[in-house]
C-alpha cells in the first residue's frame, strides 16, 4: 500500500507539471509570426485534467494569446465526444496555411513548408502551376488562388492531424515524460480534428465577423446541429464505457479506438456511446479532397520528413530496405494505417471502423485516385 501511494503521488505530480506547461502554451503560445499557438487536449474518460463543457461554457474562440476561450470535453448525440481544443487547432491550422498557400500562389513560388508545432516533422509541398498560371488576370489569379488555398489549407491540415496521430501510436511524447499512446486515434480525436478543419474552411469564408468571432458562432451552432448535451451527460456518458472502452484512472488504456480517417469511403464516422441519445444515428463528414486544386490544373508532391525518435519504426514499413527518409501521406498512410490496425488487434484493442485491412482494398486517399493493387511494399 505504501508504494502503491508513493506512486500514485508521483502521477499527481507529472499531471500537476503537465498542467502548468498547458498553461504557458495558453498565455505565451507562438502567434507573433502568425502560427498558431500551441494547445493541449485532453482524454474523453472521466480522469484527472479532462473537463466536460456545455453549450454555455465554451467561451469566445482566440487565434492568438487569450484566456477567453475553453478546452475539454463535450457529447453530442450524432457526433459522440469531441474534444474542443482539437477543433479549435484544426481551425486555426486551417486558417494559417489559408494564409501561408494563398501568398505562395500568388508569388508563384514552387513549393511552401510547414510544422505542426507540437512535433519535429516536417512537410513539404512541392507545386507545379497549370501553363497559363502566370498569363492569367491578377482579378482571376486571386479568385482561384483564394479556391484552390481554402481547398488545400484543409487538405494539409487533416493530413497533418492524422499524421500527429499515428506518431503518438508509434510512442512520440510532446511532453516527455508523459505517453500520448492510450491517446492514439482514441474515439473522438480523428472526429474531433475533422470538424476543426471544417469550421476554420467555414470562418474564413465569413464576411460579417473576424475570425475568432466567426469561429465562435460556427462551434457553437455546430455542436448544437449535433446535439450537444450537459457536461454533467458527457461524464456520464465516458463513465458508462468504463471497462469497455477504456481502463484505468490516471494511467488510461484505451481500448476501443476510432481509426476510420475516411481510407475506405473519404468520410469519417463518429462513435457513439450507446444509450445516450436514443435512436441518434452519427453525422459522418467527408475528409477533405483536392478537387478544385485538380480541376484548375495544379499538381502536388506532398511529401513529410519525420524527424522524432521513432521515424525509424515507421520508415522501415515503408522503405524495408532503407535509404529513404520521406513519407508521402497519399501513398504511404494506408501501408501505415494497415501495420497499426493489425497491432491494436493484437493488442486486444476494438477499432472502428472493423478491422477491414486496406491492403486488401481498392484504396483511395483524399484526393488521390484509387489503386487496385496491395499497398504492401513489394522487395
Amino acid at each position: 500500500m505504501p508504494g502503491l501511494i508513493k506512486h500514485l503521488r508521483k502521477v499527481v505530480r507529472l499531471i500537476l507539471v503537465a498542467g502548468v506547461i498547458t498553461n504557458i502554451a495558453l498565455i505565451y503560445g507562438c502567434t507573433a509570426s502568425g502560427e498558431p499557438r500551441v494547445r493541449f487536449g485532453t482524454y474523453a474518460t472521466p480522469t484527472p485534467g479532462t473537463r466536460y463543457l456545455d453549450i454555455n461554457n465554451l467561451g469566445k474562440h482566440s487565434f492568438g494569446n487569450s484566456l477567453s476561450e475553453n478546452g475539454g470535453i463535450v457529447y453530442t448525440c450524432r457526433g459522440g465526444h469531441i474534444d474542443i481544443t482539437h477543433v479549435r487547432i484544426g481551425a486555426d491550422n486551417v486558417r494559417y496555411l489559408y494564409n501561408k498557400i494563398q501568398r505562395c500562389l500568388m508569388n508563384n513560388d514552387s513549393e511552401f513548408t510547414f510544422k505542426f508545432n507540437v512535433e519535429p516533422s516536417t512537410y513539404t509541398a512541392k507545386l507545379q502551376y497549370p501553363p497559363t498560371w502566370k498569363f492569367l488576370p491578377r482579378k482571376d489569379k486571386e479568385a482561384t488562388a483564394d479556391e484552390v488555398a481554402l481547398e488545400l489549407s484543409q487538405y494539409c491540415t487533416y493530413t497533418m492531424t492524422t499524421w500527429h496521430e499515428v506518431l503518438t501510436w508509434f510512442g512520440f511524447r510532446t511532453v516527455a515524460f508523459w505517453s500520448e499512446e492510450p491517446s492514439a486515434f482514441s474515439w473522438e480525436d480523428a472526429y474531433s480534428n475533422l470538424v476543426g478543419v471544417r469550421l476554420g474552411a467555414q470562418a474564413l469564408q465569413d464576411e460579417k465577423h473576424n475570425f475568432n468571432e466567426a469561429v465562435t458562432i460556427l462551434l457553437k451552432k455546430e455542436l448544437e446541429n449535433l446535439g450537444i448535451q450537459s457536461g454533467d451527460t458527457a461524464r456520464k456518458a465516458a463513465e458508462k464505457m468504463k471497462g469497455e472502452w477504456f481502463t484505468g484512472f490516471v494511467l488510461v488504456d484505451m481500448k476501443e479506438r476510432n481509426m476510420d480517417i475516411g481510407l475506405d469511403d473519404g468520410f469519417v464516422t463518429p462513435t457513439l456511446v450507446p444509450g445516450i441519445c436514443d435512436g441518434a444515428q452519427p453525422q459522418s463528414y467527408p475528409v477533405p479532397t483536392l478537387d478544385k486544386f485538380n480541376k484548375y490544373g495544379f499538381a502536388m508532391d506532398l511529401a513529410v520528413e519525420p524527424k522524432e525518435f521513432e521515424r525509424g519504426k515507421i520508415l522501415r514499413l515503408i522503405y524495408p530496405n532503407g535509404g529513404e527518409k520521406r513519407i508521402r501521406p497519399s501513398e504511404h498512410l494506408p501501408i501505415v494505417m494497415d501495420f497499426i490496425k493489425k497491432e491494436a488487434l493484437e493488442k486486444g484493442y476494438d477499432i472502428m471502423p472493423p478491422a477491414v485491412y486496406v491492403s486488401d482494398l481498392t484504396v483511395q486517399f483524399p484526393g488521390v485516385k484509387a489503386q487496385n493493387r496491395s499497398l504492401y511494399h513489394q522487395p
